[in-house]
């Protein structure tokens, strides 16, 4: 009886990490702004210029509804005293690492290094899908309303697919840049898309699906058929192949979670 009373007992954030995550969105807020206004070198939309599928410019506006998301919720955490999810301190240092990142980025992209810029965009996908895992996990009603948990969900889920599009896409990149691959070929950059859709597949199994992950993902996969709708069919079919495929995941994923 004592153990399953310390299980079930709802756990707080703790206030400092709380105060840290507001902190560090709202930096990495600041960053791109800063860059922007003072010209201070590339700015990071501007990675993956070279590629056939890289998303149509509009899509890149999806950073602006992340930040909103990650103030809000950040805000939120701290007025409450709760994530709406079973591991609070866990799901914010994800967090707190995550935004540093994003902040990091852009001051590497700004040195217009490739690899660097993939590196750090490879660390982010890993934190934010641990931060999605967690805040999909079954949350006890004490923890908070369930209107955070889904205010957790969902922007954790929005970061976590835009950045598993962004971090593919740096890794091209890259390797465009290194001059191992030409950025104008078809081929390999159909294998790429392969490649996505396995990369959201596996990340979706390791979320337990969200309907937020997949339609970033999918938000992303339209913009690239919107760039090369009139340069390559075969991009646009496997792209579009893709994006149902992680809408299918993903959706089995959620049916499942909500079955149990």
């Amino acid at each position: 009886m004592t153990t399953s009373t310390t299980l079930s007992a709802p756990t707080r954030p703790s206030p400092a990490l709380s105060w840290a995550v507001l902190a560090a969105a709202v930096v990495q807020v600041a960053v791109p702004a800063v860059q922007a206004i003072w010209s201070l070198g590339a700015p990071a939309s501007s990675q993956g210029d070279d590629l056939l599928i890289t998303p149509a410019g509009y899509t890149f506006s999806i950073w602006s509804l992340v930040y909103l998301l990650t103030i809000a919720y950040g805000i939120v955490v701290l007025v409450r005293g709760a994530t709406g999810t079973v591991l609070p301190d866990r799901l914010l240092r994800d967090l707190l690492l995550l935004y540093v990142g994003a902040a990091l980025w852009i001051v590497v992209a700004a040195w217009e290094s490739s690899w660097g810029t993939a590196v750090v965009l490879v660390a982010m996908v890993v934190l934010a899908a641990d931060a999605a895992r967690v805040a999909n996990r079954p949350a006890p009603d004490s923890t908070g309303p369930s209107w955070l948990t889904t205010l957790a969900r969902v922007t954790t889920g929005v970061y976590a697919g835009w950045v598993t599009a962004a971090g593919i896409l740096n890794v091209c990149t890259a390797i465009v840049a290194a001059g191992w691959l030409d950025g104008d070929d078809v081929g390999w950059q159909l294998g790429v898309l392969v490649v996505t859709a396995v990369v959201a597949v596996a990340l979706s199994v390791l979320i337990g699906g969200s309907w937020a992950y997949a339609a970033t993902l999918v938000w992303a996969l339209v913009g690239l058929i919107v760039a090369v709708r009139e340069t390559s069919g075969a991009l646009v079919v496997t792209a579009a192949i893709t994006a149902v495929v992680v809408v299918a995941v993903n959706a089995l994923l959620v049916l499942r979670r909500r079955a149990r």
